[in-house]
Formats: C-alpha cells, sequence, structure tokens
C-alpha cells in the first residue's frame, strides 16, 4: 500500500514538472517567480518653469511668497479672534444693559404679588379645619389663587434671569482672546492691551500724568475690543456718510482708503463707539480731532456749498486765497456765484430722497 502511495506522488510531481516546461516555453510564468518590476510607460515631457530664487525678507521678516501665506492664514485667525472678542464685549454690554430692567420688572412683580396676597385675605378665601388652612371652592377665590401663582413663577423666572447675567458679567474671556490677538500678532494695540492687563491691578497706579494723558488722546487704543461706526466726512461742508457700521481699529486704515476713494471732494474719516455713541461725540482718524471743533462741522444743514460734491461730475475744487491758503467752507475766498446760475440746491432725485446717508 506504500508503495502504491509513494507511486502516485510520483507521478503528481512529474506531471506538475511538465505542466511548468510547458508555459515557460509558450512564454507564462507566475507571478511569484520574479520580483522584477514592469518597466515603466514613457510619458512626453512636461515643461516646468525654472525655480525663482526666493526673494530676501522684508523687515517684517515675512517673504512675499511663503509670507504671503503665512500673512493670509494669519489674518483669517485675527479676523476669527476679533469677532470673538467683539460678540464677547457685546455680550457683556447687552447683559449690564439689560439688569436694570429685570431689576425693575422684579420689584414690580413683588408689589403686584404683596396687592394680590392681601387681595386673597380680605376675600376670606380660606378656612381653618383641625389646624389646617384650607381654599374656599369659589370662583373668586380659585381666581385669585391663580394670580397669586402666577406672580410668584414670574418672580422666580426674573430672579433666575438677575443671577444668570450677575454670574456671567464678571466671568469674561476678553483677556485670552487679546492675549492670543497678541501672540498671533494681529495689532499692536493688542500687544499693549495684553501688556497692560498682564501688568495687574496695580499698574494704574504707578501711571504718571504724561502716560495717563497719551492713553487719553488715542482713546481707541484703550479699548482695542470695542466696535466702532466710521464715517466719511466731507470737509467743505461737514456732511458725512457710513463707511462701516461696526469695526474695530485696526480696520480704520482700510476705512480711511474707502473714504477717500468714495468721494471726489477732500474727505475725512471719523469715529466713535457704537454701540455708546453719538455723532456729535466722533473724532478723526488721522489727528483725533473732534467734529464738532470742525469749522465746516453740520454746514450742509445750512447752507449749500457750490461746488462741494462727492460726484467728480459736480466737485469744484475750491480757490486759494491771497497767502497759500485754501479757502475754507465759511464761505471765504470762494469765487462769487455766476449770475446765470442759481446758488439753491438742486432738487434731489427719489434715490436721493430716499437714502440720506448717499455720497452726493
Amino acid at each position: 500500500m506504500r508503495a502504491v502511495v509513494l507511486a502516485g506522488l510520483a507521478v503528481i510531481c512529474a506531471a506538475g514538472s511538465a505542466a511548468e516546461r510547458s508555459a515557460h516555453a509558450q512564454g507564462f510564468g507566475w507571478p511569484w517567480e520574479s520580483n522584477e518590476r514592469p518597466a515603466p510607460v514613457p510619458r512626453e515631457p512636461v515643461y516646468r518653469e525654472p525655480a525663482r530664487p526666493a526673494p530676501e525678507p522684508s523687515d517684517g521678516g515675512w517673504s512675499t511668497s511663503q509670507g504671503g501665506q503665512q500673512n493670509s492664514g494669519r489674518s483669517s485667525i485675527c479676523l476669527r479672534l476679533e469677532q470673538r472678542l467683539v460678540q464677547e464685549s457685546q455680550g457683556g454690554n447687552k447683559a449690564r444693559e439689560q439688569l436694570p430692567q429685570v431689576e425693575n420688572d422684579l420689584r414690580q412683580a413683588q408689589r403686584d404679588l404683596r396687592k394680590l396676597e392681601r387681595d386673597l385675605d380680605r376675600a376670606d378665601c380660606y378656612e381653618w379645619f383641625l389646624f389646617s388652612k384650607q381654599l374656599r371652592n369659589t370662583r373668586v377665590c380659585r381666581k385669585a389663587v391663580n394670580d397669586v401663582d402666577e406672580v410668584k413663577r414670574r418672580i422666580a423666572d426674573l430672579e433666575g434671569q438677575r443671577h444668570e447675567i450677575q454670574s456671567t458679567s464678571g466671568r469674561s474671556y476678553q483677556d485670552e482672546i487679546i492675549r492670543e490677538l497678541a501672540r498671533n500678532n494681529c495689532g499692536s494695540s493688542y500687544q499693549q492691551e495684553a501688556r497692560r492687563r498682564d501688568g495687574g491691578s496695580f499698574s494704574g497706579l504707578w501711571q504718571d500724568e504724561d502716560s495717563a494723558a497719551s492713553s487719553s488722546a488715542n482713546g481707541f487704543r484703550a479699548l482695542p475690543f470695542a466696535t466702532y461706526r466710521t464715517v466719511c466726512v466731507r470737509l467743505c461742508d461737514g456732511y458725512y456718510f457710513p463707511v462701516s457700521f461696526s469695526t474695530l481699529p485696526n480696520h480704520f486704515q482700510r476705512d480711511a482708503e474707502v473714504c477717500q476713494s468714495k468721494c471726489a471732494a477732500p474727505a475725512q474719516l471719523y469715529y466713535y463707539q457704537n454701540p455708546g455713541g453719538a455723532v456729535d461725540q466722533m473724532v478723526a482718524f488721522d489727528n483725533n480731532q473732534q467734529y464738532t471743533k470742525l469749522k465746516t462741522a453740520f454746514l450742509y444743514r445750512k447752507e449749500y456749498i457750490s461746488g462741494c460734491s462727492c460726484k467728480q461730475a459736480e466737485y469744484v475744487p475750491q480757490t486759494a486765497i491771497p497767502g497759500g491758503r485754501k479757502a475754507d467752507a465759511s464761505g471765504a475766498g470762494l469765487p462769487p456765484p455766476a449770475t446765470t446760475g442759481s446758488t439753491e440746491r438742486a432738487p434731489t432725485s427719489v434715490g436721493d430722497a430716499m437714502d440720506p446717508w448717499r455720497p452726493r
């Protein structure tokens, strides 16, 4: 039996070797027999521009290629942090504004509760039985008790709102966000504010009068996280129109360029804090001069200055008076009006009347 098995194995091995020789003879092979990889298919050459030498870094240490990507990434980070800072500051302001109203409503609700409880006692709605007070099952008594319960629920709700406002008003993430803005080089104002806040609460005690005066002169830099409204003021008659309704000090330079591009007459960017500020409180971005100290402040409301327009076709440059000084908007040094024309303002169109902020 053993001899038969060995003979069968020999026949199988012989058949396998014969099949292998036949496969090799026909050009076939087993995939594991060779480790050689197929030759790559040749492709047409692809033209590539020669590598340009890397430009020297600028003063700030940023190159134009890699620095551009880093600057764009940094700008997006700064924008997100600034938006988060604005939300944080506005949330705290809204909470502080809501607290007086909540306290007034709470006091009024407490007065209403005392009045309803007195009315309930006068209506004799309770009776005593075995040392327990029970409500009389009458329509008047049931309504009075329901009114008392409703006022109690309102008081509980108002107390919860007051507690939430008081607990969240002291908790702010402004310090952490300002440190992140300073760490990402989002502006010198954030770095100054971060150093001031890290100096502790006693840093203001050692501040001299000169430094206090300089900080008050640059009011917006003391609060880099506050939001401001920027307006473009036409200097020849004091007319103004908005540029940004809610922006940050780091974007003032961009708004100033927008202001110059939208008005043919000489114009200047002004800003005031929003919320909390008013138009008569706005100051100039260039020199921090108050708008009310401008010679032509609100002049457009009183009289029409010929040739003073933001439209290029209607703007007429003011002529210079002797001494090299340009004529101001009060009328000194201006050429006399033409006899054929009228000094009255041309009638505005329907679009101008509907859009008082439109540059004109």
